[in-house]
Parts: structure tokens; sequence; C-alpha cells
């Protein structure tokens, strides 16, 4: 009687210790971020990004003026500011790629570098301007990248700009460490579940 007593006390342990919510390391569950928006694409460029190693990304490319869209026409996705020379985005896409492959979503990469009209970027500006972060000495408003957004028809409901606050490098070869990589991974996934449906 005890040996049988002491068999389900052991399997009703190990049920716990396997279910969804007994692991704290759990794998997120993929989600879907249904985005009623039409985009023109562009061909996706991202081989200037040294540190994404991945053949099949989860971005898709669009300009600035698309992105637009996003606000204008109550869309819900991911939108990723940046551009390849940015030392800072960098090291955030190989991270947010692999968030956003863990999650099922795709991410819409806007190039900063590439031209677009004033008349784009004021729209934008219009939209997003309560996230910018003040200049230190103007105090005006700055637009700076890497800026990860999640949306939700049409409104913000996260945004991350940079990479993690313990990360201070002194050098442009300095790296982040696992933990600094997975604090800012969790960054990224809680703005991807905060759009999702």
């Amino acid at each position: 009687m005890k040996k049988l007593l002491m068999a389900v006390v052991l399997a009703a342990v190990s049920l716990t210790a396997c279910s969804k919510g007994g692991n704290k390391d759990s794998e997120p569950t993929p989600v879907t971020i249904t985005n009623p928006v039409e985009f023109e694409t562009l061909p996706l460029v991202m081989d200037g990004y040294e540190f994404l190693e991945d053949d099949d990304p989860a971005f898709i490319e669009i300009t600035l003026a698309e992105s637009v869209k996003m606000f204008s026409e109550k869309g819900s996705g991911i939108l990723y500011y940046g551009r390849e020379g940015c030392w800072w985005c960098q090291r955030a896409v190989p991270i947010l790629n692999e968030a956003a492959k863990q999650m099922g979503v795709t991410v819409y990469y806007i190039d900063v570098n590439l031209p677009t009209s004033k008349e784009s970027y004021d729209t934008l500006e219009s939209y997003i301007n309560s996230i910018f972060e003040k200049d230190a000495e103007t105090g005006n408003p700055v637009f700076k990248v890497p800026e990860v957004i999640g949306v939700k028809e049409g409104e913000i409901v996260g945004h991350h700009l940079s990479l993690v606050k313990s990360f201070d490098p002194e050098d442009n070869d300095a790296m982040m460490n696992d933990e600094q990589k997975a604090e800012l991974k969790k960054i990224y996934l809680d703005i991807i579940a905060a759009a999702a449906d």
C-alpha cells in the first residue's frame, strides 16, 4: 500500500513538473496576428546584418511610407525600424528574428536609410512621436533605431528602443552575454504577445 501511494505521489509530481505552467523556462506558444493591411513589399535585403545567420529570416521589407498604413488603416503587427550600418541594430536583429520565429509571426522591416518623403516621415511621426526619446541638448523628440513597435488595430501596444540597459559596450566589437540576449528576447516576445489576436 505504501509503495502504491508513493507511486501515485511521484506520478502527480512528475505531471505537475511537466505541465505548461510548471516550468518557468517553457517556450511561448506561437500566436496569430491578423493584419488587414496590404503592403507593397520590397525584396528583402538584410545581408549587411552580419550576425543574422538565418537564410530565411522572419522579416518582410516595406518602406517607411508603407509602414504608416499600419496606423492609418488600423493594422496589427510588428514593425522594426533600423539600418544595417547601425551598431545596435546589428545585435538586435538576430534576437528579434529568433523571437518572431518562436512566436510564428512576421516582422515588417523598414530600412531607415532608404529615401522617403518629408510628408511620409511627418505622417509617421504624428503616429509614433509619443515613444520618441528626448534629445539631451535640445529636449526635442528624436526618432532613433533600432526601434521595435508592436501595433494592434492601429495603436501602439508595446515598443523597445536599442538593446538592454545592462549592455554598455566600450567598443563596436562588444557582444551581449547570454543573460542580456535572453532579456532582450523576452522584451520582444512580450511586444509580439501584446500585438497578437
